[in-house]
Protein backbone atom coordinates (compact mmCIF):
# COMPACT_ATOMS: atom_id res chain seq x y z
CA UNK A 1 0.00 0.00 0.00
CA UNK A 2 1.19 3.31 -0.39
CA UNK A 3 0.68 7.02 0.42
CA UNK A 4 1.83 9.97 -0.95
CA UNK A 5 3.81 12.11 0.59
CA UNK A 6 1.22 14.99 0.84
CA UNK A 7 -0.79 12.62 2.28
CA UNK A 8 1.12 11.58 5.05
CA UNK A 9 1.82 15.39 5.56
CA UNK A 10 -1.97 16.57 5.43
CA UNK A 11 -2.13 13.54 8.31
CA UNK A 12 0.69 14.91 10.46
CA UNK A 13 -1.38 18.49 10.47
CA UNK A 14 -4.50 16.43 11.26
CA UNK A 15 -2.85 14.76 14.10
CA UNK A 16 -1.02 17.90 15.52
CA UNK A 17 -4.31 20.05 15.05
CA UNK A 18 -6.00 17.38 17.15
CA UNK A 19 -3.56 16.36 19.98
CA UNK A 20 -3.76 20.34 20.53
CA UNK A 21 -7.15 20.71 20.98
CA UNK A 22 -7.08 17.37 23.07
CA UNK A 23 -4.53 18.61 25.46
CA UNK A 24 -6.64 22.35 25.77
CA UNK A 25 -9.51 20.27 26.35
CA UNK A 26 -7.96 17.79 29.17
CA UNK A 27 -6.03 20.75 30.85
CA UNK A 28 -9.14 23.43 30.82
CA UNK A 29 -10.58 19.74 32.89
CA UNK A 30 -8.01 18.95 35.23
CA UNK A 31 -8.24 23.20 36.16
CA UNK A 32 -11.81 22.85 37.01
CA UNK A 33 -11.11 20.16 38.61
CA UNK A 34 -8.64 20.91 40.63
CA UNK A 35 -6.95 17.70 39.03
CA UNK A 36 -2.92 17.70 38.80
CA UNK A 37 -2.21 19.15 35.70
CA UNK A 38 1.10 17.37 34.38
CA UNK A 39 1.41 14.00 34.75
CA UNK A 40 2.72 11.17 32.67
CA UNK A 41 0.40 10.91 30.27
CA UNK A 42 0.37 14.58 29.66
CA UNK A 43 4.32 14.20 29.26
CA UNK A 44 3.52 11.88 26.67
CA UNK A 45 0.99 13.96 24.68
CA UNK A 46 3.95 16.60 24.69
CA UNK A 47 6.25 14.32 23.76
CA UNK A 48 4.15 13.39 20.88
CA UNK A 49 3.46 16.79 19.56
CA UNK A 50 7.18 17.89 20.12
CA UNK A 51 7.57 14.99 17.69
CA UNK A 52 5.11 15.98 15.13
CA UNK A 53 6.26 19.47 15.01
CA UNK A 54 9.91 18.36 14.18
CA UNK A 55 8.41 16.33 11.34
CA UNK A 56 6.34 19.04 10.21
CA UNK A 57 9.52 21.74 10.97
CA UNK A 58 11.06 19.23 8.58
CA UNK A 59 8.90 20.36 5.50
CA UNK A 60 10.04 23.86 5.69
CA UNK A 61 13.57 23.64 6.87
CA UNK A 62 16.15 20.96 4.90
CA UNK A 63 17.72 19.16 8.02
CA UNK A 64 20.54 16.56 7.98
CA UNK A 65 18.72 13.19 7.73
CA UNK A 66 20.99 11.45 10.83
CA UNK A 67 19.83 14.60 12.97
CA UNK A 68 16.23 13.75 11.37
CA UNK A 69 16.69 9.90 12.10
CA UNK A 70 18.23 10.67 15.59
CA UNK A 71 15.74 13.26 17.00
CA UNK A 72 12.49 11.39 15.92
CA UNK A 73 13.62 7.89 16.66
CA UNK A 74 14.50 9.11 20.15
CA UNK A 75 11.43 10.78 20.70
CA UNK A 76 9.45 8.09 19.34
CA UNK A 77 11.29 5.88 21.86
CA UNK A 78 10.85 8.18 24.88
CA UNK A 79 6.96 8.14 24.11
CA UNK A 80 6.82 3.95 23.72
CA UNK A 81 8.94 4.27 27.09
CA UNK A 82 5.94 6.43 28.96
CA UNK A 83 3.15 4.06 27.06
CA UNK A 84 4.86 0.96 28.84
CA UNK A 85 4.86 2.94 31.99
CA UNK A 86 1.51 4.16 32.10
CA UNK A 87 0.03 0.29 30.98
CA UNK A 88 2.42 -0.69 33.57
CA UNK A 89 0.87 1.69 36.31
CA UNK A 90 -2.79 0.76 35.01
CA UNK A 91 -1.83 -3.07 35.59
CA UNK A 92 -0.74 -2.29 39.03
CA UNK A 93 -3.88 -0.41 39.93
CA UNK A 94 -5.90 -2.91 38.32
CA UNK A 95 -4.05 -5.66 40.27
CA UNK A 96 -4.38 -3.84 43.44
CA UNK A 97 -8.28 -3.17 43.00
CA UNK A 98 -8.80 -6.79 42.28
CA UNK A 99 -7.12 -7.50 45.28
CA UNK A 100 -8.85 -5.78 47.96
Amino acid sequence: MYFSPIFLQNSLYVVAALLIIFMIGVSIYKIRHNIKLWDKSFTLALIVLINICYSLLERFIDLPYEMNSIVTGGLSLVAFGYIVVIVWELHKQNKISKSK
